[in-house]
């Protein structure tokens, strides 16, 4: 016999599980959360929020140190405390958890610390089980298996929500150790700023802890197989944030692929060679060395020791497999984001792309909904804002000119670009940031958004516009009549809209 029943247990309390969670209490469900960590998953403790407080530090030491004569600023001498810039990120991510703590509360919602192991899944009137059991130290290590401690006790639902999140990637010959072959969380709380620093892989982490360290004088060297960093997004801002990053210091090797990793006494050796054509050419091989490596090579779907084996769990490619299919575009669909276990749900990094953490907390929104028996509106995987917080920013929504051009459409015919340069905008120059542009891909004839892209200052903040006139289907000819606030770093979405249909004002 089960100790205690729930309506829904989930299972995770990151950005899909504690709003998954909070939202069930809302429609009147009794729910529990299981998490063996602390409440906020990666993106709160060891991901989006802390990496965001480092990034606002290095773009204001970036500020004082580089710019401070056009300011008008002067110092006798500036210097670094590293202690403090660490233990500032943490003071953030701690604020926040406790934030979620209270919110559970105020919901009452049952927060239960441990690990958790769905044993059977609903069968008929027999509900789901799950066995709770103690945390262990191994279990708080971002890359470490799961390893599980004394069971406690075994609690039933009708229903159970998976949240566990990702986990990050390593490669075959370089395994992670915490020490000088790293991920994203060590590279946010090392002790000391290496003087050296390879990252492999130019995706959002990668490019923005490479500008994190860049900015306060670390060697950064940056591999990415394929030919640009930053390769989801458009070529334009790929091509363009990588020359400003190479004029600012960064050695950026793109088409270069990591076929050796060697730990020495004083770091580590690096070996690289050119990538074409699906595979290296040893003959040009070299060795790079540093004090450290990061790989910044992806995720896969963390559910190590959740499933008894018995149960059959239905995966693909290291993530959990749904009715949702990972990158399915084309109308939004009634997913249910069940798994192949009757009664059990997953939603988030765990079951595949966009690994995005408001993509997550919408995934979880939508499956309590339904699985509340209410009629949610579907999502739109379309309209996915994609940000990255280097400096100048990066933001995305939409589709890309060159998936336009995958899908047999041309420009002129098809669809029409609109682009505007920074360099001339009045706030941005007052700001002392005019460094990107804004683009817009209007349809054709109708000159509905069919992608936006942004490379900026407060790029993140402004695809928000861009965002919802793609989900309302709005045109460029109703961007065009709105007024946008003078002066504003979001009359240049206004300016990239004009320029769509030939009406530049400013440019």
């Amino acid at each position: 016999m089960a100790d205690r029943h729930f309506d829904l247990i989930v299972i995770g309390g990151g950005p899909a599980g504690y709003v998954g969670a909070i939202r069930a209490a809302q429609l009147g469900l009794k729910v529990a959360c299981v998490e063996r960590d602390k409440l906020g998953g990666v993106c709160l403790n060891w991901g989006c929020i802390p990496s965001k407080s480092l990034l606002a530090n290095a773009e204001l030491y970036e500020k004082v140190s580089r710019e401070a004569k056009d300011w008008g600023l002067a110092f006798e001498k500036l210097g670094v405390d590293w202690t403090q810039i660490i233990s500032r990120s943490r003071g953030v991510a701690s604020k926040l958890n406790k934030g979620i703590e209270f919110l559970f509360k105020k919901n009452k919602i049952e927060h239960i610390q441990g690990n958790a192991k769905i044993v059977s899944g609903r069968k008929g009137k027999e509900p789901c089980k799950v066995e709770i059991a103690d945390v262990t130290v191994q279990d708080t290590i971002t890359h470490a298996p799961a390893t599980i401690g004394k069971k406690r006790e075994t609690i039933t639902a009708t229903n159970v929500l998976v949240a566990t999140g990702s986990v990050a990637r390593d490669l075959p010959f370089a395994k992670f150790d915490g020490e000088k072959i790293i991920g994203a969380r060590e590279a946010m709380t090392l002790p000391a700023q290496p003087k050296k620093l390879i990252i492999v892989g130019a995706g959002a982490i990668g490019i923005e802890f490479a500008y994190f360290y860049a900015t306060y004088g670390t060697e950064v060297t940056v591999v990415e197989m394929l030919p640009r960093i930053l390769a989801v997004e458009d070529d334009e801002v790929s091509k363009e944030l990588e020359k400003i990053y190479k004029k600012f210091g960064m050695n950026i090797m793109t088409g270069t692929t990591t076929t050796k990793v060697e730990r020495t006494k004083s770091g580590v050796k690096v070996t690289v060679a050119p990538f074409k054509d699906g595979k290296a050419d040893e003959g040009k091989a070299q060795t790079l060395e540093a004090d450290k490596v990061m790989l910044a090579i992806g995720v896969k779907g963390r559910y190590d020791g959740l499933f008894d084996d018995s149960l059959g769990l239905k995966t693909v490619k290291d993530h959990i497999q749904t009715d949702y299919v990972p990158g399915e575009f084309g109308d939004p669909k009634p997913y249910t984001y069940a798994t192949s276990v009757p009664g059990v749900y997953a939603v988030g990094d765990v079951i595949g792309p966009p690994w995005l953490a408001h993509v997550a907390s919408e995934e979880a929104i939508v499956c309590v909904e339904r699985i509340a028996g209410h009629d949610p509106i579907p999502i739109d995987y379309s309209v996915i804002p994609g940000c990255t917080y280097c400096h100048p920013q990066v933001a995305s929504v939409g589709f890309t000119e060159r998936a336009l051009q995958d899908r047999g459409m041309q420009a002129g015919r098809d669809y029409q670009v609109g682009k505007y340069s920074l360099m001339a905008h009045g706030k941005a120059i007052a700001s002392g940031q005019n460094k990107g542009f804004v683009k817009i891909i209007r349809g054709l004839p109708r000159g509905e958004i069919l992608g936006a892209h942004i490379l900026g200052d407060q790029a993140t903040e402004l695809i928000a516009e861009l965002t919802l006139a793609r989900r309302l289907e709005a045109t460029s000819e109703e961007l065009n009549v709105t007024i946008h606030a003078h002066p504003t770093m979001h009359e240049a979405v206004h300016e990239a809209s004009l320029a769509s249909e030939g009406k530049l004002i400013h440019g």
